[in-house]
């Protein structure tokens, strides 16, 4: 009995004929299955994008582009000025801050390099979550 549950007498290999014949039938039909896979996949993306309006999933290798914005002030300058204007910000209000202006990611990178260059000092403030920021005198 085979996996489909059906009684078949699989021929008898004798020679080494027999058996290369039996090699190439396998490997072409591995390949036709590898084909009829992938024809599959190209039908449910297809089928997955009208339904949900999304793009096609990418290949593996294939990723995606970053979007590079530009801003009148570079990040630094802008929290430097932000940190000026607002006194001693918490974290918090730095991100908020740089969220609102439609940037990405967080600004702790950024902020850990001006006070590892001195421009700016933190203070653990135990009235906020994070620290207080301060120009460096």
């Amino acid at each position: 009995m085979n996996q489909i549950g059906v009684d078949r007498e699989e021929p008898q290999l004798k020679t080494p004929r027999d058996l290369a014949a039996k090699i190439r039938q396998l490997q072409e039909d591995r390949v036709r299955h590898i084909q009829a896979i992938a024809e599959i996949d190209k039908a449910l993306g297809q089928i997955r994008h009208v339904l949900t309006g999304i793009e096609p999933q990418r290949d593996a290798d294939e990723r995606p582009r970053r979007r590079y914005q530009k801003f009148e002030l570079t990040g630094e300058e802008s929290v430097i000025e932000f940190v000026r204007i607002q006194g001693n910000p918490s974290t918090a209000q730095v991100n908020a801050y740089w969220k609102g202006q439609g940037r990405l990611g967080v600004v702790n990178p950024i902020l850990a390099r001006l006070i590892k260059r001195g421009i700016l000092r933190r203070e653990d403030d135990p009235s906020v979550r994070g620290n207080r920021y301060w120009f460096n005198a």
